[in-house]
């Protein structure tokens, strides 16, 4: 198989720079992002509960100054990472392959103690293992999410590759014992804001690290597991075109995923960036666009993104939100991690303009799913003016991927949010030392530090 070649050889150090800058970004935004969720109440109550009878380990739990087995560590933070809806995403894979991926891989190296080079190949594999099995599958049986399906077969991947460099044979037991047990996770869980969501990738993830260490010992799958199993029990279709990639990956999928800028579903980006626009143009007397001046709002969306138009009940909800999303942005002037929290999606002002807020499903737009997020937006104000607004391709995906000083400022963000500005220097400086001389325990040490440091 060639896919578990270039698995197999995936070298970080021979990669070209805009490659190797790209993974070590999604690295720190990954870290990031799951330092902002280890603060949720739910998961720091996971975590303590976690806790009880569990053996000292040798891997870092972000937010803990603890040590814990690897298995453990990456289903914590695999459970954060995605809570607060900022983790990464591949819009044609329809998935999210750091935040499976990077979990592991920093809880395995970290716990046997590797170099930062063999730590970012293995995210690498494991990335680009991952979304081909995704474009394979084009999409998930009705009522599965994907965070149980290739997200898994990445970690595998990730697992053999780091453990096993070099050696074809155990990539591809991997890959096909991994996708011979997928997890059929349920999308209304997720999509309708619970937090039991959260355990979906967290189990992903474990549930890929259990597989990739078994295949890597030697236990063996029935050959043939993507199309015979995977394909038949989670797939919306399946084209094995996608998984012939040559003796070595060409054309890199890690360069045409993306970064969340929005604290929200996916299907939402389109229209939160209209709606961000809309903000960042004002009103028409030149001065801000009040939400006191907002008469009522119609929202135009593709199929998948429609679906999202109830009022949100809690700030968990309000990011698979179309009106409570629109809302936030124009009372608060802003959609980031300091605006959506239940206070303010459940204020007066917020849910007042919510329940303003028309969503219309526009079968116009479905031809331009999943090529982009696309979203029509107009804005009547009370002075009988209109506005009018569009997104299409999200920014920070693909063809409008944020700079890489945007992207470390949105990691800085976050981690300073979470550990302060002193800290969430230490951890940024151990990620990029990754590329050089660094390793994961030195990751891990920095973050157990912040963590020690923080009330």
């Amino acid at each position: 198989m060639s896919l578990a070649r270039a698995c197999a050889t995936t070298s970080f150090t021979t990669s070209p720079v805009a490659v190797r800058d790209r993974v070590v970004d999604l690295v720190a935004d990954t870290v990031a992002v799951t330092a902002l969720g280890s603060a949720r109440p739910e998961l720091v109550a996971l975590v303590e509960e976690s806790a009880v009878g569990a053996p000292e380990g040798g891997a870092t739990v972000i937010g803990s100054v603890h040590g814990w087995p690897a298995g453990t560590a990456a289903f914590l933070n695999a459970s954060a990472v995605a809570a607060d809806q900022l983790q990464d995403g591949h819009r044609m894979a329809r998935g999210h392959p750091a935040s499976h991926v990077v979990p592991a891989v920093l809880a395995l190296a970290e716990e046997r103690d590797m170099p930062g080079d063999e730590v970012l190949s293995a995210v690498l594999a494991g990335y680009e293992v991952g979304t081909r099995v995704g474009r394979a599958m084009g999409g998930t049986t009705p009522g599965v999410h994907d965070i149980g399906t290739w997200g898994a077969v990445a970690v595998a991947a990730a697992v053999a590759r780091l453990l096993r460099p070099g050696d074809v044979a155990v990539s591809e037991a991997t890959i096909g014992l991994a996708a011979s047990a997928v997890l059929l996770t349920d999308a209304a869980t997720i999509f309708g804001g619970r937090t039991g969501g959260h355990a979906f990738l967290g189990a992903s993830v474990q549930l890929g690290l259990s597989l990739g260490t078994s295949a890597v010992a030697g236990l063996a799958p029935l050959p043939g597991a993507l199309e015979r199993h995977l394909a038949a029990v989670a797939a919306k279709g399946f084209d094995p075109a996608a998984l012939e990639v040559g003796d070595s990956w060409v054309d890199l999928e890690v360069l045409r995923g993306y970064v969340k800028t929005h604290p929200t579903c996916a299907h939402l980006h389109g229209l939160n960036d209209a709606v961000a626009d809309l903000l960042a143009a004002g009103s028409p007397d030149g001065g801000p666009l009040r939400a006191e001046d907002v008469a009522d709002v119609e929202v135009r969306l593709f199929h998948a993104a429609a679906a999202f138009d109830a009022v949100a009940r809690d700030e968990l909800t309000a990011r698979f939100s179309a009106p409570t999303s629109v809302a936030v942005a124009l009372v608060t002037g802003q959609l980031d991690e300091t605006t959506v929290t239940t206070g303010t999606v459940t204020s007066p002002a917020v849910t007042d303009l919510a329940s303003r807020v028309r969503v219309v499903h526009d079968e116009t737009l479905d031809t331009a799913y999943p090529q982009g997020r696309p979203a029509r937006v107009l804005v009547r104000l009370r002075d009988g003016r209109e506005l009018t607004a569009r997104g299409d391709r999200p920014r920070g995906d693909d063809d409008r991927a944020l700079p890489r000083e945007e992207l470390r400022a949105k990691a800085r963000r976050l981690l300073t949010h979470r550990f302060g500005g002193e800290h969430a220097t230490g951890v940024l400086t151990a990620i990029d030392d990754l590329a050089t001389d660094g390793t994961a325990r030195d990751l891990g040490l920095a973050l157990r530090v912040a963590a020690e440091a923080t009330p």
